[in-house]
C-alpha cells in the first residue's frame, strides 16, 4: 500500500478555502435571520390584523350593532 503525503502548501491553501467557505456561510445566515425576522414581523402584523377583522365580523354577528353600522376608520387602521 502507498502512503499519499500532503504539504504544508497544501494544508495552507485547503485551510484558506474553509476560512471562506466559513465566512461566506456566517455572511449567508445572517442574511436569513433578518428575513427570518421580516418574515415574523409580517407574521404578528397579520396576526393582529386577522383579531381586528374578527372583532369587527363579532360586533355585527352579536347584533351589537346592525352590520350597516360597522364603520371602519381605513385610515386610522393603515397607520397601525
Amino acid at each position: 500500500m502507498t502512503e499519499k503525503t500532503i504539504g504544508l502548501a497544501e494544508l495552507n491553501k485547503e485551510k484558506t478555502k474553509l476560512e471562506g467557505d466559513r465566512s461566506m456561510l456566517g455572511e449567508r445566515l445572517q442574511a436569513l435571520n433578518v428575513e427570518r425576522e421580516k418574515s415574523q414581523q409580517q407574521l404578528v402584523m397579520t396576526a393582529g390584523a386577522l383579531q381586528t377583522i374578527n372583532h369587527f365580523i363579532d360586533m355585527a354577528s352579536s347584533n351589537e350593532v346592525e352590520p350597516e353600522e360597522v364603520v371602519i376608520d381605513t385610515e386610522t387602521l393603515s397607520d397601525k
